[in-house]
């Protein structure tokens, strides 16, 4: 028996309240400090499609609640036909759907053989075809898998049969009138392949297809899941039967009824976040570590701080400039960056503030800073081509075994603020072996996360003036984020270390890949029951710092 209407209304309400939910962009396992604590963009956090399916459930209310009100004042009148048995089926599906959930509410264009043929096959060139559209209510598990929920009653698709029937009847002109009574009187007549031309069969074929032709685009087919949420208790009719069979025959995985998910209404227990022993550096904070910034004498005012960079045409690193003696706005904006960063180190200083980090960590004399080699290979050859003498030599004692202390040589900082960080250690270029670990953590969500970037189809080599005449072009999926960055996070979460980085953009750019974890799922809702256990800390952002030696106005080498 289907819920009342104010049954429907509750439940809803109920699913718009967990939408809404911060909670995971609330409790990432991240320390931020960078300068204005906005590594996170709450309001990007929607998953594509969701905001969609908020503002149709809003208005779903919106509709029972006016129907409500005008029963309440006029008497019963006739019955209200809602889509809420739809919506709560939906969202149950949303809560057990593998993750990351990419989209909700997906359309693909799919191209459909105008032969009606039952098979599905990609079309020849000789067919002629129909473009249409497949709707996919979840596109879950990184694309891989696709779910879409079809509340069609039994009432409705036993009305389907007598339709096709009676076409079918209508269409037979050349049979004689006894053989068409003969017909009407049974529907064994009927081939029961002739009753998939009903609109469960409809869906389930056409989104088999849009998943085969999906596959030329990403490289594999995706599983398509269709959930008959109020067929569960069909009465066994053959041409059900048989419908449902031949839509398994194509590959579709169909599961009768809903499984609801229980959603708490308390607030989950809090967590709390620990420092791992084992921090991993991304290129970014390697070259924030050697920086002239970092280890200068520090400017005592912004005047003289935007003293210090000045642009010089006739350095090395801005050849490009000899032809044009005028200096350039982008050069200009350079220094002004620089500035800002030397202001911001008088604040915060990089290195002191991994040292005041640390400095409570329960084994802080074992913590040891990691990087991948790949990292330490692009930050060696970019410290070469434009660090100064100075960054240069840090550069070498970072990762130096025979003399690492050279690394502090000429430094401002103090050796009682020193992180022992030296010599750091190299992982390997190849990607780690998946983890088994269940995937509601964080490190797995961010490892699976990065997989996925991945894969993605890659950009071909480009020519370089090395020596070896050939370098893989950076990887771009989004402005900055490029593939040894998603290749050293991949690295950190696999081993569940914290990753330093100073990159926020990219940061930024990966949350932004995570929105498919940001959903309630029953995993998660499971765990408020049970005591949950301090987790490590994943992701550690920082204000970046660049090389500067070079910049500054008082320096005497080319």
């Amino acid at each position: 028996m289907e819920n009342t209407l104010t049954e429907q209304v509750s439940k809803l309400r109920d699913i718009l309240s967990s939408m809404r939910s911060k909670q995971f962009w609330q409790s990432l396992p991240l320390i931020d400090d960078t300068k204005d604590h906005d590594a996170i963009e709450i309001q990007e956090a929607d998953v594509p499609g969701l905001r969609h399916l908020k503002v149709s459930i809003q208005k779903e209310i919106e509709i029972i609640e006016s129907h409500l009100a005008f029963e309440a004042k006029n008497g019963a009148s006739k019955t209200l036909s809602t889509n809420s048995v739809y919506y709560c089926a939906l969202w149950n599906e949303i809560l057990q759907a593998p993750r990351p959930i990419l989209a909700l509410n997906k359309v693909y264009s799919v191209s459909v053989p105008r032969d009606a043929s039952l098979k599905i096959s990609p079309p020849t060139s000789s067919q002629k075809e129909t473009p249409t559209k497949a709707k996919v209510d979840i596109v879950a598990e990184n694309g891989r898998s696709w779910i879409r929920v079809n509340s069609t009653k039994e009432s409705r698709l036993l009305a389907e049969f007598r339709n096709i029937e009676a076409f079918s009847y209508e269409s037979s002109d050349e049979e004689s009138e006894i053989e068409n009574e003969q017909q009407a009187d049974s529907a064994k007549v009927l081939p029961m392949d002739n009753y998939l031309d009903n609109s469960v069969y409809e869906t389930g074929r056409i989104l088999s297809l849009a998943a085969q032709q999906s596959s030329i685009d990403t490289g594999f087919t995706p599983t398509v899941h269709l959930r008959l949420s109020r067929l569960a208790n069909h009465s066994g009719d053959k041409r059900i039967l048989h419908t449902i069979e031949k839509l398994r025959a194509l590959g579709v995985v169909v599961t009768l009824g809903t499984k609801e998910v229980q959603v708490p209404t308390h607030p989950p227990n809090p967590t709390s976040f620990y420092m791992p022993q084992n921090i991993n550096l991304d290129l970014s904070l390697l070259i924030a570590l050697v920086t002239d910034i970092t280890h200068a004498p520090l400017p005592t005012s912004r005047e003289e701080a935007e003293e210090r960079f000045r642009p010089q045409t006739e350095r090395s690193w801005k050849r490009q400039l000899d032809k044009n003696p005028d200096i350039t706005e982008d050069a200009m904006e350079h220094c002004r960056q620089l500035t800002e960063q030397s202001l911001h180190e008088m604040e915060y200083g990089l290195v002191q503030t991994i040292h005041n980090r640390l400095l409570n960590h329960p084994q802080k004399d074992k913590v040891q800073f990691w990087t991948t080699e790949e990292a330490r290979d692009r930050f060696t050859t970019i410290v070469t081509k434009i660090g100064g003498p100075g960054e240069r030599v840090r550069a070498q004692a970072l990762f130096s075994t025979d003399n690492p202390e050279a690394f502090w040589e000429g430094s401002r900082i103090p050796a009682g603020e020193r992180p022992r960080l030296l010599p750091i250690k190299i992982l390997p270029t190849e990607l780690p072996p998946a983890s088994a670990t269940s995937a509601n953590t964080f490190h797995q969500q961010l490892a699976l996360t990065c997989r996925g970037i991945l894969t993605r189809p890659t950009r071909q080599e480009v020519r370089t003036d090395d020596a070896d005449g050939k370098l893989p072009a950076p990887l771009r999926f989004a402005a900055r984020l490029s593939a040894h960055t998603v290749q050293s996070l991949l690295w950190g979460a696999e081993r569940e270390m914290v990753t330093l980085t100073s990159n926020k953009t990219s940061v930024r750019l990966l949350l932004r890949e995570m929105r498919g974890f940001a959903l309630p799922s029953a995993e998660d809702l499971e765990e408020r029951e049970s005591e949950k256990e301090d987790v490590s800390l994943a992701l550690w952002i920082m204000e970046p710092r660049s090389l500067s030696q070079g910049m500054r106005s008082d320096s005497q080498f080319d």
